[in-house]
């Protein structure tokens, strides 16, 4: 376990990261936007599950082979890339179903949502699949690690968790605002439309920001 003195110096670290806007933000706000609070709050526990994934990986000391090897973050990068492009296109055109549903028939839902075990599922790949996420916790955690005990992995990985923590705090916020709005204004078709539109233009942007990420 990490000693107190680090602890101390960690968790304002870790509070101010999870509660600065970023990708996870986005993420779950445009899902939780578009398909309610639900949706937002299992797409925010697949990224949290990813990040002890790759914490995980950091404690074993794998993560940080990617500053090294560029071609292996290249490889995992385009992958992250093109999954959140496909989940952004599919939105886009699943809102184009429903818009076609709602003329038909006011207030039905025209395209099936995705279920419960695809959103979280969807949240683990693009957590799993972020080396620019692997690299952070793999250059972060260390400096908050005594490196002359024998529980090294084991310090990460509780940094870690604290992390997640204050992650799920956040993003389970963002959830239940977006969720609530998106509960209220769901008998719209002009909100349905736009917010699908805007959700997957988001998930969209979001793969090719990751696309021309560089190793730093």
């Amino acid at each position: 376990m990490p000693s107190l003195s680090a602890l101390a110096l960690y968790v304002p670290v870790a509070l101010v990261q999870a509660f600065t806007p970023g990708p996870a933000t986005l993420f779950v706000l445009s899902r939780a936007s578009s398909h309610g609070r639900e949706a937002g709050l299992l797409s925010a526990a697949g990224l949290l599950t990813g990040t002890l994934g790759l914490v995980a990986l950091a404690a074993l000391g794998l993560t940080g082979i990617l500053a090294e090897a560029p071609f292996a973050f290249d490889v995992i990068k385009t992958a992250g890339a093109a999954y959140l492009v496909y989940l952004g296109l599919r939105t886009i055109v699943a809102s184009r179903g429903r818009a076609a549903a709602w003329a038909a028939a006011p207030g039905r839902e025209g395209v099936p949502a995705r279920s419960g075990w695809q959103l979280f599922r969807d949240g683990v790949v693009t957590e799993l699949f972020n080396p620019k996420a692997a690299l952070f916790y793999a250059s972060v955690l260390p400096q908050f690690v005594d490196l002359r005990r024998p529980d090294v992995p084991l310090q990460m990985f509780t940094l870690g968790a604290v992390f997640v923590v204050f992650g799920a705090l956040s993003l389970g916020l963002i959830a239940v605002f977006a969720g609530a709005l998106q509960a209220k204004l769901r008998q719209s078709a002009a909100w349905q439309a736009a917010a699908r539109w805007v959700s997957g233009a988001v998930l969209v942007a979001l793969g090719l920001r990751l696309a021309v990420s560089r190793v730093r």
